[in-house]
């Protein structure tokens, strides 16, 4: 008999896709499942659009009475999980017919308790969304764990929880989501059930679709919040930090020294020359990002711009909170 799955979704605000999530997941071809929907007091029609879906599809709705966190809603989530495997995923994704189907297939052994895959950007998506995208799989090139690159299942580090799966017992086990972090919860798990001596995997055909931000500001604000979270979880575990993650928040303070310094001394030349080379490498980025990509788009530099500081800003804040 196939295992039972328990597939959660947190969702807060997200009227413009949770009937299209939802549909995509009651339409998968793994049968024994459940779908929880756990509403983080959402305060547009998200609520009433899921009720609907429940006319036609058997979700249970969770409704939190405050705005409590992704990771209190999806541990909410798990205590009323009656399956052997609990998957998650955003609601703003679009599965494929095979997700959970593909999922399990990682259960290669024993030792591993989790699976993920690719969240790719939606084929419907509009131009911004993909060059976002495309920006966050070039970054993901110079450290970060966004887009992996596979066509078989291999062993990771971790896998973003838009696309995952996981033993209950394991939740069980490390507590579920830390719900002190402001973001990250996913990674911080992850990152303790490797040190308790388990693995996770990753298989490139349990794919699902995730709408990306479609402005400067959504990205700024993305980063941001992202990178207070790794900020708060490399507090509790400084085995997450990695020296990518700091360049942005080091070039913020060091432009800012540098500014100060200037006023004290009225010479403001270090300031400009810093400035003009920390310009001059986004620059780059975006030009060699645009290269790659065989696209002449000024959004490229946009959107590096907002990324950068958003993280460096986000890094900061999280050294304080």
């Amino acid at each position: 008999m196939k295992s039972k799955i328990s597939v959660i979704i947190a969702t807060r605000n997200s009227e413009r896709f949770i009937g299209e999530c939802i549909e995509s997941i009651m339409n998968q071809d793994y049968r024994n499942f459940e779908l929880i929907v756990v509403d983080d007091f959402s305060v547009d029609s998200t609520k009433k659009k899921i009720k609907l879906m429940q006319k036609n599809y058997p979700v249970k709705l969770i409704e939190l009475k405050q705005h409590s966190g992704i990771s209190k809603a999806r541990n909410n989530g798990i205590k009323i999980a009656q399956g052997e495997l609990i998957a998650f995923t955003d609601d703003d994704i679009i599965a494929t017919k095979s997700w959970l189907t593909e999922l399990i297939k990682g259960f290669t052994d024993n030792k591993t308790v989790s699976v993920g895959g690719p969240n790719l950007v939606p084929k419907n998506a509009s131009e911004k969304e993909k060059t976002v995208d495309e920006i966050l799989g070039f970054i993901s090139g110079i450290g970060s764990s966004y887009i992996k690159k596979s066509d078989k299942i291999i062993e990771v580090k971790h896998n973003p929880s838009c696309n995952s799966i996981y033993t209950k017992e394991i939740l069980e086990k490390i507590n579920g989501f830390n719900e002190n972090l402001s973001s990250n919860e996913d990674a911080e798990l992850d990152y303790k059930i490797r040190k308790a001596g388990f693995k996770i995997k990753f298989n490139p055909k349990a794919i699902v679709f995730h709408h990306r931000k479609d402005s400067a500001k959504k990205l700024f604000n993305q980063a941001f919040w992202f990178a207070l979270g790794r900020m708060q979880a490399i507090k509790i575990h400084i085995g997450m930090a990695d020296w990518f993650r700091i360049v942005p928040s080091i070039s913020i303070l060091t432009s800012s020294i540098l500014l100060v310094f200037g006023f004290y001394s009225m010479n403001f030349e270090l300031f400009f020359y810093f400035i003009s080379a920390l310009f001059f490498l986004l620059l780059l980025i975006s030009i060699t990002a645009m290269l790659k990509y065989k696209k002449i788009c000024f959004d490229y530099f946009v959107f590096v711009v907002s990324w950068f500081f958003g993280y460096g800003f986000g890094m900061l804040k999280g050294v304080i909170k």
